[in-house]
């Protein structure tokens, strides 16, 4: 008596121990429902298949678990076609696809059915079998030897085409069909036989089961794009007396952004798409940035084209017209001072002429008083007068041909000033170039700006070089993330697999669970006497054992899918995703050194184009000066010619009278013998004649004087003339050499334009469509697992759940093995799923036998 007293005891303590082992795998409860009671509504669909994948037979194992107190009134939606009662002999309620359920609850219950699922399965599992590298049939395996292949298909057939939208990059969404799954993972596990040796996979976790065969995990994540809606997988071993073993898949739907390990690809993918929505936006403000330098460059170009039209206009006009016409001025001053010369040599012997006739005239006035006897002098006199007449007549011949060419160079002097000073192709057209030239060159340094200013070439150079340093540290940031994860994932996959070592320790031959399971059989065997409730209750704890070592091989499972997630995401992530960081920063780098070479490029060039300002400027003083003194020279020229034509009129008259006087010389000297007639009139006309040559002395005398003082001016002229050509000499010269260099200048400024474009075609444009093409590609794929997370929560029940409670379905394959025993095994199956069924209900009977 006192033994069996203390049974109770002794149960209840196995009993707790089990509680925390299924505790571990236990979903959340429901939200309460009516007086207090959560559901939780769980759905297992079993399906059996023959050894190659084709379906036998499908059923759904329905369970509602109550806590609380209180009375509910369910509505569960079921399978109605075979569907019965587990718990009893008693049918179900079924309204409408329902199972009408109305139950007072008083700490926990379990209502367990099945029926045959006629559902669309989400799974294709697909086997073949190759014995010595030939495709068998799995019959064919049975009792042979050989080398033996078995390759697993699992696909997901959930897909639905779907449209997502997501980000193009530049802020506007795209809308896409793509095909969207319900989101599995799951395992399959299978045990090859002690005849199986040498076994080897590289997909399968691999241990011994403790029997002398090997046991195979394979793990699945059949989600798209995390990972394919497709895993195949399989091993080969060596065999004696071959046989087919049999095959267990668990799989369940999961919402990826739940899922802790699921999430970390999510979240990536997220990343990722935020990333590249950056990326694009910064080579946007770059490629804009180089637009402006492209539009500034075109607009430098268009004042170097100016710069090299006036440039080449004041060429033509100091070379063309300014150079020669200085020249032609030299060479007609240098005339003009001959003929001058010429003029003042005669002007000296009219002089010279006029003195002797003043001379010769006063005595012939004061020799006619003695008549008589002055004859022989008159004669003598009347003789060197019509010499002297002569010498006059000569000399003054030579003054008017002298003067005629004066009036002919000062002519061409007058001719060629007007040349210098013609608006139009003379000096000011010189003039008008070089502000021309002097206007351009200001505008190309207004358009070079300063740093300071964004809308010039260097202020748009020094903000891209900003620009480009942010994106720089923006990309320097990124790979520091990428390491940090990097580094952070391989702890997190420790932590995974050490616990999942802890599982699989648990679930090993000898481990925990077989010393509970052994415990118990011991309590059994050793406490219960014989007792029918005490026997009863430890086979339910037994059987409940059994069920937790399915659900610890399922989560542990889990982990080593979570474990091989991880392992992947270690792989991109130190393979693409933090090289391409590096390389993204390091391209960056350049570009902002290059926007830096150019940014400094610009600044010299706008600092020569200053000292070419200045340089214009004192050309434009220059030439501004030389307008104003071929100016003053054109009008003096100008007066010099009016008084040469004057000068040529007034020897030509002096010529004529010379003439006149030689001829009366003569007439003189042949009337001498009419002297004595004529004494009175020649005494009259000797005082005429000492009056007149008086006056042709002194007027001889200012000729001369005159002409000394022209030919000094027209030396000091040939002088300035001579001056006045090199010095436009030279400045020809100087605008040649500054045509010259503003149309290099002009040929290379094209060259910066089209620099800019096509950097902004080959460089940032890539750029911008490169970063469009990682924000859409990840987007796309974020956009799906979204998609594919509303699909899981929406769609994640096979039949769905009551109002109100927590609903689950996990999905089991059994794929048959062939050992020439069919039938039986078929059997067996049948009866382990009855046993697994039964077994959920173990911790409602135990709570209610305490």
């Amino acid at each position: 008596m006192t033994g069996r007293f203390n049974v109770p005891l002794r149960v209840a303590a196995v009993t707790a121990s089990v509680g925390l082992i299924t505790a571990a795998a236990a979903m959340p409860a429901a939200a309460a429902a009516e007086d207090d009671v959560s559901v939780v509504n769980t759905e297992t669909v079993q399906v059996y298949t023959d050894a190659t994948g084709d379906v036998d037979t499908q059923r759904v194992y329905e369970q509602l678990a109550l806590t609380g107190n209180g009375t509910v009134e369910l509505a569960n939606p079921v399978e109605t076609d075979g569907l019965r009662n587990l718990d009893g002999f008693g049918g179900f309620d079924v309204k409408d696809g329902n199972q009408i359920t109305e139950l007072t609850v008083e700490g926990q219950e379990r209502l367990r059915s099945v029926s045959d699922y006629t559902g669309n399965l989400p799974l294709d599992v697909r086997v073949e079998y190759r014995l010595d590298g030939k495709l068998v049939e799995p019959g064919d395996v049975v009792g042979e030897a050989g080398e033996l292949e078995v390759r697993y298909v699992v696909k997901n057939v959930t897909g639905a085409e779907q449209e997502v939208a997501f980000d193009n990059g530049r802020g506007k969404t795209i809308t896409k069909t793509v095909t969207v799954p319900i989101p599995m993972v799951g395992s399959l596990t299978t045990i090859a036989p002690a005849t199986f040796t040498d076994v080897r996979s590289g997909e399968a976790n691999m241990a011994g089961d403790g029997k002398g065969g090997t046991k195979l995990t394979f793990t699945m994540t059949l989600l798209t794009p995390v990972g394919s809606d497709t895993a195949e997988f399989g091993y080969t071993a060596t065999i004696t007396d071959g046989v087919v073993p049999r095959a267990s898949i668990s799989a369940l739907p999961v919402n990826p952004l739940q899922n802790p390990s699921l999430k970390v690809a999510a979240d990536n993918y997220k990343g990722g798409a935020d990333t590249g929505i950056e990326l694009t936006d910064g080579a946007v403000q770059i490629d804009a940035n180089l637009l402006k330098l492209r539009d500034g460059a075109g607009e430098l170009l268009a004042g170097l084209v100016k710069l090299r039209d006036g440039a080449v206009q004041l060429e033509a006009g100091l070379a063309g017209t300014a150079a020669p016409g200085a020249d032609l001025l030299a060479a007609g001053a240098l005339e003009l001072e001959s003929g001058i010369g010429q003029l003042d040599d005669g002007a000296g012997q009219l002089s010279e002429g006029a003195g002797r006739l003043r001379d010769g005239a006063a005595e012939l006035s004061a020799g006619t008083g003695t008549l008589v006897g002055g004859t022989g002098r008159l004669n003598a006199g009347a003789g060197a007068l019509s010499g002297g007449a002569g010498q006059l007549a000569a000399g003054t011949g030579d003054a008017l041909a002298g003067g005629r060419k004066l009036s002919a160079g000062l002519g061409q002097i007058s001719g060629g000033l007007s040349q210098l000073a013609d608006p139009a192709l003379g000096l000011p057209a010189a003039k008008d170039g070089a502000l021309q030239l002097q206007q351009g060159i200001d505008l190309l340094i207004s358009k070079l700006g300063s740093a300071g200013d964004p809308t010039t070439l260097i202020g748009g150079l020094a903000k891209l070089e900003g620009g480009l340093v942010q994106l720089e540290g923006g990309a320097g940031q990124l790979k520091g993330g990428l390491q940090q994860l990097a580094g952070g994932l391989p702890t997190a996959k420790g932590g995974v697999d050490q616990v999942k070592a802890g599982l699989d320790a648990s679930l090993s031959n000898g481990g925990s669970l077989d010393q509970l399971a052994g415990g118990l059989q011991q309590l059994k065997a050793n406490f219960c006497g014989g007792v029918p409730q005490c026997t009863g209750l430890v086979d339910q704890l037994v059987a409940g054992v059994d069920k937790s070592r399915t659900d610890l091989g399922a989560a542990s499972a889990g982990l080593g899918q979570v474990s091989a997630g991880l392992g992947s995401a270690i792989t991109g992530l130190n393979g693409q995703l933090v090289p391409g960081a590096a390389q993204l920063q390091a391209g960056l780098t350049e570009a902002r050194n290059g926007a830096g070479a150019l940014q400094s490029g610009a600044v010299e060039y706008k600092a020569g184009m200053t000292q070419v300002s200045a340089g214009v400027q004192r050309l434009s003083a220059g030439i501004t000066s030389a307008v104003a003194g071929v100016l003053q020279l054109s009008a003096g020229a100008q007066d010099a010619n009016t008084g040469g034509a004057s000068l040529a009129d007034g020897l030509g008259r002096l010529d004529a009278g010379a003439k006149k006087l030689d001829a009366g010389a003569g007439e003189l000297a042949a009337g001498a013998s009419e002297l004595d007639a004529g004494a009175k009139k020649l005494d009259a006309g000797a005082g005429l004649l000492r009056d007149g040559s008086a006056e042709l002395a002194d007027g001889a005398g200012r000729l001369a004087d005159g002409s000394g003082r022209a030919r000094d001016g027209s030396a000091r002229l040939s002088d300035g003339a001579g001056r006045l050509s090199d010095g436009l000499g030279d400045a020809a010269d100087g605008s040649t050499k500054i045509a010259d260099g503003l149309k290099a200048a002009a040929g290379g400024a094209p060259a910066l334009r089209d620099g800019a474009q096509r950097l902004s075609d080959e460089g940032t444009s890539k750029l911008v469509e490169a970063g469009e093409a990682t924000a859409q590609n990840y987007g796309e794929m974020y956009a799906t697992i979204e998609a594919s997370a509303e699909r899981a929560d929406a769609e994640k029940m096979a039949f769905g759940a009551p109002e109100g409670a927590v609903g689950m379905t996990a999905y089991s394959y059994e794929i048959r093995g062939e050992d020439g025993e069919s039938g039986r095994n078929i059997a067996r199956g049948v009866g382990g799923v009855a046993v697994l069924a039964a077994g959920a209900g173990v911790i409602g009977l135990r709570r209610r036998f305490i």
